[in-house]
């Protein structure tokens, strides 16, 4: 059956009387039978959505366009740089028309160059040294609550371990290949352990105390290990150092940072000598020195001072150069913009900046063991890829071409958000487009404290060569004064920069979010439904009242807060988008996209959103629910990418009024 509303004829999904009273307060939550994925009932909504999805997007003016731009955008295939390990160089490759990267190996003469593995997406993999064995994590489905190890024989390319109940686990290897050490749960989604898998035989090494706590493990120069342990989306961790001597299975623990009170980063020397990146004391970071042996925070010594107007993001130790001296690679972010230095602690030499591409994003910095230094890098017009670093000029060598860079141009401006607060914003837009108001593509996050920076992304660039114009404001998020509510009031605040600048009209604006990014635009949305002409939200959070009993959301307590605490509960009903609907008040088109193995974000949040948007918010519209098979919050095959990007594209270019240009006419 289906009921006809707005000129739409939706799925049927009739509301039923639940109330819950928490905290001495109703709340109605008339779509909670859509939490079920598996009734028969859901299945039968979420069947007859999908055709009307499809239909509608199929149906869209430029659908074929868009989906040949994003055809054309991702058809070049790409490559990691060569790792070499003992006789063996590996390297991930994807083809253009790949559904997944592969992993490849080469190796000494007589060995054919192989592959590896193709047969699902790789969540990680670390060869041994001596690069005869792979420990290889692989995402199935798109499901990452397991991440199945296996270990790999280089020159069979056989399986020869499988080590359970997997998810991310750190590999730290021994230097002479014997073994390694990872994290696995005793059982599926139990709480994770530190063990040492050595010549085949198990070694438990640490414990946690439930299944929040992850590991990040690293062992340096084959004598500390290092071991940081965060909870949940606390992204402060304690910090252990081990010296193991000639005994992996009995390390003797140095407390570096017992409780989680900062964001502590260790690096070693192979003389021993201990550098944190710390914000310890420093909110915007900074780099010390400690003694292994006795780390109290109050004898720590700074060597790399804060800089409160550019936090620190990444730091790493220098390739060696002769000098014996260690010096640090120290990126930070300065308005907006990425700025790498090398610092000489104890010498009195100034910092020397080290020159980048261009304007972009700095990924990582690394520094093999006794090998190079790499800086990865992306943005707006380069893919994610990994530069060598020169340890004397400090130039980058090994980059990629950078793609549609004389297309682009790339600018900051500012905003004063409702408290005011001053909230920075990026503006991409194809170069030498005349001045107007122009269809234009909001993207935004705003929480667990990062912001959206300069990356590559084919619908951007498809974007801005139609002649939009795309806006990424650097959104706060629920530690700002105000709570969560300051993270609208920045997006609603970049609205209004943008209708005043005469940049976009408000039936101009389309909003773009994902996760929590889609919580923050779903949100928006029923905040102020006239300042948007469409929305786009993919894997949202929407329930905020029952947002911990499925996915992760009992691990983001520490960002959102807990239903359970009486004041938590009412800022999250608050801004809650499901709860904030006004019956028969029409909203934007709102598209919202599910990817049906994410088990961060259950798909139950889009579905009972969708259900009660169709129902309730008469007038406006459509609104959709899409879902990607075999797709998860961060895997997806090439072929689930391209459609759901053609799909976004082609529904937020309608409903802004942005005709799209042919790929022919690049």
């Amino acid at each position: 059956m289906t009921m006809t509303l707005n000129g739409f004829a939706y799925p049927e999904g009739l509301p039923r009387t639940v109330t819950d009273v928490v905290h001495c307060q109703e709340v109605a939550d008339p779509f909670r039978w859509l939490e079920d994925a598996a009734s028969v009932e859901t299945r039968a909504w979420a069947s007859a959505q999908q055709v009307l999805s499809r239909a509608l997007l199929a149906g869209l003016p430029d659908s074929d366009t868009a989906r040949d731009l994003m055809t054309a955008l991702m058809a070049a295939g790409t490559g990691t740089p060569a790792l070499r390990r003992g006789r063996w160089v590996f390297r991930e490759m994807t083809e253009p028309l790949g559904e997944h990267p592969r992993l490849c190996a080469s190796g000494p003469a007589g060995h054919d160059d192989r592959v590896l593995w193709d047969r699902s997406a790789m969540a990680r993999w670390d060869p041994s040294p001596d690069g005869r064995t792979v420990a290889l994590q692989s995402i199935e489905g798109g499901r990452e609550d397991h991440t199945p190890l296996v270990l790999l024989n280089v020159p069979t390319g056989e399986i020869t371990a499988r080590m359970p109940h997997t998810r991310y686990s750190p590999i730290a290897w021994l230097a002479d290949s014997s073994g390694f050490f990872y994290s696995r749960a005793a059982k599926r989604n139990g709480p994770q352990e530190l063990w040492l898998r050595r010549h085949d035989a198990e070694h438990r090494i640490l414990a946690s105390p439930d299944d929040l706590c992850r590991f990040r493990v690293r062992l340096w120069h084959d004598r500390w290990l290092t071991v940081a342990i965060r909870r949940g989306s606390d992204l402060r961790n304690r910090l252990l150092l081990a010296d193991i001597g000639t005994d992996p299975r009995r390390p003797v623990w140095s407390r570096i940072q017992d409780t989680a009170i900062a964001t502590t980063v260790p690096h070693l020397t192979v003389r021993g000598e201990l550098f944190l990146a710390t914000t310890y004391g420093a909110p915007a970071g900074r780099v010390v020195t400690a003694d292994p042996y006795h780390c109290d925070p109050e004898r720590w010594t700074t060597v790399v001072p804060e800089d409160a107007e550019a936090p620190l993001t990444h730091a790493c130790l220098l390739e060696a150069t002769g000098t014996g001296a260690p010096q640090l690679l120290v990126a930070r972010t300065r308005r907006g913009r990425p700025d790498v230095s090398v610092h000489f602690p104890g010498t009195g030499r100034p910092p020397r900046p080290v020159p980048l591409p261009g304007s972009g994003t700095v990924l990582s910095l690394d520094t093999d063991p006794g090998g190079p230094t790499h800086l990865g890098w992306t943005s707006w017009t380069t893919p994610p890829a990994t530069y060598r670093v020169d340890p004397v000029s400090l130039a980058l060598a090994g980059g990629p071409v950078r793609r549609h860079q004389d297309e682009l141009h790339e600018w900051r401006e500012e905003t004063v958000s409702a408290d005011g607060a001053r909230i920075p914003l990026t503006l991409l837009r194809r170069r030498n487009r005349a001045d107007g108001p122009s269809p234009t593509l909001l993207l935004g996050y705003g929480g667990f404290q990062q912001t959206l920076t300069s990356s590559y992304e084919s619908l951007v660039l498809a974007w801005v060569e139609s002649g939009g114009l795309v806006v990424v404001p650097e959104l706060r998020g629920p530690t700002a004064t105000g709570g969560k509510h300051a993270t609208f009031e920045d997006l609603e605040a970049t609205a209004d920069h943008l209708h005043r600048r005469a940049l976009a009209l408000p039936h101009q604006l389309g909003l773009l979010g994902m996760s929590n990014g889609g919580l923050t635009m779903a949100a928006a949305t029923v905040r102020a439904p006239g300042r948007y002409g469409a929305v786009v939200c993919i894997a949202p959070l929407t329930d905020m009242v029952r947002y911990e009993h499925s996915g992760l959301g009992h691990a983001w307590r520490h960002e959102y807060g807990s239903a359970q605490d009486p004041d938590a509960f009412r800022h999250l009903l608050s801004y809650s988008p499901y709860h904030r609907i006004t019956p028969g008040r029409p909203h934007p088109p709102t598209l919202l996209i599910t990817l049906d193995g994410d088990t961060r974000v259950d798909p139950l949040h889009a579905r009972k959103f969708c259900a009660r948007l169709q129902h309730e918010a008469h007038g406006g519209g459509p609104y959709l629910w899409r879902t990607y098979r075999n797709s998860g919050h961060a895997s997806m095959s090439r072929s689930a990418r391209q459609q759901m990007a053609g799909d976004i594209l082609g529904f937020s270019a309608f409903h802004t009024g942005l005709r799209l240009a042919s790929p022919t006419a690049r």
